[in-house]
């Protein structure tokens, strides 16, 4: 994240061991208890840290719930890499849409975006920053990988943006809400299957013709 929203701004950023102590005794508290249940108390005991350390780290539970959403958006970021389109254009899709599809199911069922989402009407301005560094900017990006497959003749897009959402709309279809609700086992071979019929759509869309 650029700049922590107003409403839970940190005064600083930490660095350090204690941190990563920090950092993994806060998420695994606020994944099981959720945001409301979770005191500074409770993380402080977790880390074993003493209060004071984690109150000169953040100054509130929420500036400390900020800074880990901001880590989560940066590791999705850091590991989403757009492929080369020397192979072709439905190959690097494809290798793009394999890497997105189980980044995001692996994700959506172990995210603190869970949490957040809940907390929505507290926070609104730490989920409009979530929405912009996390979800946009990674249509962002694919629409940029899409303008370079554009300048080298491999497809037709003149909206790049509504392209990308359409793109990561169509290879990662209902499988977020079959793994949130837990509704159907998400395999191999299904995962495999909505990506493919979600390229053959949108190749038919913006093939050269």
């Amino acid at each position: 994240m650029s700049e922590i929203a107003d409403d839970v701004r940190a005064d600083h950023e930490p660095v350090g061991r204690k941190l990563t102590q920090v950092n993994v005794a806060a998420r695994r508290l606020f994944l099981e208890q959720g945001f409301a249940a979770t005191s500074m108390d409770a993380v402080a005991r977790e880390a074993g840290v003493s209060k004071a350390t984690l109150y000169s780290y953040f100054a509130s539970k929420e500036a400390l719930f900020a800074h880990l959403i901001s880590d989560e958006c940066a590791g999705i970021q850091n590991t989403l890499v757009f492929p080369s389109l020397s192979e072709g254009i439905e190959p690097a899709l494809r290798r793009l849409a394999e890497d997105y599809v189980r980044l995001f199911l692996t994700n959506k069922k172990n995210s603190l975006f869970r949490v957040m989402a809940n907390e929505s009407t507290r926070f609104p301005g730490m989920c409009l920053q979530f929405y912009e560094t996390g979800p946009l900017s990674t249509t962002r990006r694919v629409a940029e990988f899409l303008l370079d497959a554009r300048d080298l003749g491999l497809i037709v897009v003149t909206d790049p943006m509504t392209s990308a959402m359409q793109f990561l709309n169509l290879v990662r279809g209902d499988l977020p809400l079959k793994a949130v609700l837990g509704i159907a086992a998400l395999t191999n071979d299904n995962i495999d299957a909505q990506i493919e019929a979600g390229i053959a759509t949108f190749m038919k869309a913006y093939r050269v013709a």
